[in-house]
């Protein structure tokens, strides 16, 4: 069996997407040593005309979710596929290309969300005029209808497509990524005291939570207890600043200087403290948990299928303010008993499902299985003669 991985970019460049696909084309390879990338899933200057459209209509469209464009690459996709004797082509996150690549060729749709989720939940899709947004769900509902398996990162994701597009339940499968991080981080039951160093990991601030964390922080630092909050990624806003706050920006894990910094940060920290608005399956959640640190987070998407209530974590309900985010956080870190209870438990979870080799272990017996199946199955089973784009 021969596959191939399709993403967003190119799946052997760790920026892409966070990592992800360079991450899970990695364990592929381990299994599937001979497996084709294509590196360049889009025309050379697909990505700047999108982003000068996207700029200048302030996000209302989008190019990502034209058919046409979509088809073309699909069809340019499929052609090298083929003459590279590929059976199974997995693309990440690419709901456009799979609507189409999934006609000429055994595809796995793998996402961590669905349109109908996304819409009127993330603000990149609200903003989208209705012809765009209907050009959306139509190819991300033909790419699940067409795919021969549909792999989500959480059970929220994966209830949605049997629910809102009606995909076949043996189709559908829910199995939790796992950690982007190289290797594996070195574990320690117990952090020093004398602070508690908390951390706060975002791109975007208001869709993280940024300005509840940093309330929260302030209340327990007015009150007296010592803390910490290293900020990663965002800066926060100028009067959103204090003494307890220290930013150190973005910092690339893709580079030894990094990784360095990002690892020291780590192995003092008390709690990944992330009170996010909107998420989908947050890839930082399982790499804290790889250092036997607890996630203090929200209730919300898919978020409890990674952090599990009490087990890697606590969530609060998305309601819930800075106050009850700072009392949550100093009841535990007061019970030192329960607080190294908790961190020993979040590093099991990571060891027995939030890793790519436990990732691995469940996607390659369904792959398998497609593939001897899959010179067996009618098109017409899969009723793609009824899915209409």
């Amino acid at each position: 069996m021969r596959l191939a991985v399709i993403a967003a970019g190119n799946p052997l460049d760790i920026s892409t997407w966070s990592g992800t696909p360079y991450f899970m084309t990695k364990a592929l390879a381990q299994k599937f040593p001979d497996l084709v990338t294509v590196r360049a899933p889009r025309a050379p200057w697909f990505p700047f005309i999108r982003r000068a459209v996207r700029k200048a209509s302030s996000g209302r469209i989008d190019l990502e979710w034209s058919h046409a464009i979509a088809k073309r690459d699909a069809g340019r996709i499929a052609q090298q596929l083929k003459s590279e004797g590929v059976d199974i082509a997995i693309s990440i996150a690419c709901s456009p290309i799979t609507a189409y690549l999934a006609q000429a060729i055994a595809t796995v749709h793998v996402s961590d969300a669905t349109v109908p989720l996304m819409r009127d939940y993330y603000q990149e899709f609200s903003r989208l005029p209705e012809t765009i947004a209907q050009c959306a769900l139509e190819l991300d509902r033909t790419s699940v209808l067409r795919a021969r398996v549909c792999l989500y990162s959480t059970a929220w994701a994966a209830r949605s497509a049997i629910n809102d597009y009606q995909a076949d339940p043996g189709r559908i499968h829910a199995v939790p990524w796992g950690a982007n991080v190289e290797g594996k981080n070195s574990f320690s039951r117990t952090v020093p005291y004398d602070v508690c160093h908390l951390v706060f990991i975002g791109v975007d601030w208001n869709r993280k939570g940024g300005a509840i964390a940093i309330a929260a922080v302030e209340k327990l630092a007015q009150a007296g207890y010592p803390v910490r909050l290293h900020v990663i990624g965002a800066t926060p806003p100028q009067g959103q600043r204090s003494e307890a706050i220290i930013a150190h920006g973005f910092i690339g894990k893709g580079t030894p200087e990094g990784r360095l910094k990002f690892d020291e940060i780590m192995r003092q920290a008390a709690f990944l403290f992330v009170p996010t608005r909107q998420d989908c399956s947050p890839m930082i959640f399982a790499e804290a948990n790889s250092y036997g640190v607890p996630v203090i987070t929200t209730q919300t998407g898919g978020v409890a299928d990674v952090v599990h209530e009490g087990v890697n974590g606590h969530l609060l309900s998305a309601d819930a303010g800075p106050d009850a985010y700072a009392d949550l956080i100093w009841s535990i870190w007061s019970e030192r008993a329960r607080y190294e209870q908790l961190r020993i438990s979040s590093r099991v979870r990571f060891d027995h499902a939030l890793n790519w080799k436990s990732w691995l272990g469940k996607v390659v017996p369904i792959l398998e299985g497609l593939y001897t199946k899959g010179r067996m199955i009618d098109a017409a089973n899969l009723k793609s003669s009824d899915v209409r784009i």
